[in-house]
């Protein structure tokens, strides 16, 4: 799965690519205009894990970001940025708080509430004609007496989305069943994809949670999550050693890197959680869709088993940590025997049982 970084020229998208992934864009592999790398979730649970198990390695779990080409407002909807944005499962929209004079903005001033409406109204425009080209395409199918197939059960929803976008509102916050999800999930509508809205900002991070507040409420109530980033201060705490960056820190009142956090809030926006293996070889955080059952995890880590999964020994990671250490959460019967149809929970941690 995919998080496409979006937003306007001169926003920071390649800072955020960079820390998210550890490289800078000029040096990640590249295809048909788009940019991709492969993020860690700094979690730290792993942390916490690898304390108590000392293992030979630490792994925390990886997801997938690419970053288009950038956004050009008004021009043709379908200019080379807007195909793109279709192929990725999630956006991660990067919006500009900052003032430098050196940094140059297509508008000539700072208002991060107007680009963001900006590139929102792009998208929903984007959205509503291809909502009213295919209604076009079954109506004049529908003429010729041709057989409408899926198009038939399509075209109510899609009637429903066009009075929604016409409306000005995202269609994530439609009401869908899965089943109108998945009625209507190849045409890839921008506006019904998760999103991370992060508000670039300078250094003075306490007096922008304040000026930005409503703002973030807002992103929030169109179905969205924001995040503060401050690229510049981020930007100095990866130049700077262990002993020097908790220094940093602590002079700046925060506790861990908003870079830390905007993985954690990406990865959550592609639906996906965290199940962790623990030994003295190796502690691992494995990406799992939500909702994935026991098997469908256990073939994250190899197919075969999957293919032979018999049984998943589980314990939760909060009960693993109250107890203590693992002899006291088997001699506490914390850990349960979970079959084929168990649902992962986000924190389990699991030694699969296989034959194959």
């Amino acid at each position: 799965m995919d998080l496409g970084i979006i937003g306007l020229p001169q926003v920071g998208k390649k800072t955020v690519f960079e820390l998210l992934t550890g490289l800078p864009a000029e040096r990640a592999p590249s295809r048909s205009g788009i940019t991709y790398g492969i993020a860690s979730v700094r979690d730290p649970r792993i942390d916490i894990l690898s304390a108590m198990y000392n293992p030979k390695k630490t792994r925390y779990a990886e997801f997938n970001i690419a970053l288009p080409p950038d956004i050009q407002p008004d021009a043709a909807r379908s200019a080379d940025w807007l195909e793109p944005l279709r192929k990725v499962d999630a956006l991660l929209h990067v919006v500009r708080a900052f003032d430098a004079d050196h940094v140059f903005h297509i508008a000539g001033d700072i208002d991060p509430a107007r680009d963001l409406t900006l590139v929102e109204t792009e998208l929903l425009l984007a959205d509503l004609a291809l909502a009213e080209t295919r209604l076009e395409r079954i109506e004049k199918d529908a003429k010729k007496g041709l057989d409408l197939g899926e198009g038939a059960r399509q075209q109510p929803l899609l009637e429903r989305c066009r009075q929604h976008l016409e409306d000005e509102r995202p269609l994530r916050t439609l009401e869908l069943t899965d089943d109108d999800a998945e009625l209507i999930r190849s045409l890839a509508f921008l506006t019904l994809k998760p999103v991370v809205v992060v508000l670039n900002v300078g250094e003075e991070m306490v007096e922008a949670e304040g000026t930005l507040a409503p703002l973030a409420r807002g992103v929030e109530e169109q179905g969205g999550l924001a995040v503060l980033l401050s690229a510049s201060i981020e930007g100095e705490l990866t130049d700077l050693d262990d002993d020097e960056r908790a220094v940093f820190m602590e002079d700046l009142g925060i506790t861990e890197p908003a870079a830390h956090r905007l993985s954690r809030a990406s990865y959550a926006c592609l639906g996906l959680i965290s199940y962790f293996t623990v030994g003295p070889d190796e502690v691992r955080a494995w990406a799992v869709r939500d909702g994935a059952k026991a098997p469908e995890a256990a073939g994250r880590i190899h197919s075969d088993l999957e293919r032979g999964f018999i049984r998943a020994d589980t314990i939760a990671y909060n009960d693993l940590i109250a107890a203590g250490d693992e002899k006291a959460g088997r001699e506490q019967n914390l850990y349960v025997l979970n079959g084929k149809d168990y649902l992962v929970k986000d924190g389990d941690i699991m030694e699969i049982r296989f034959n194959v």
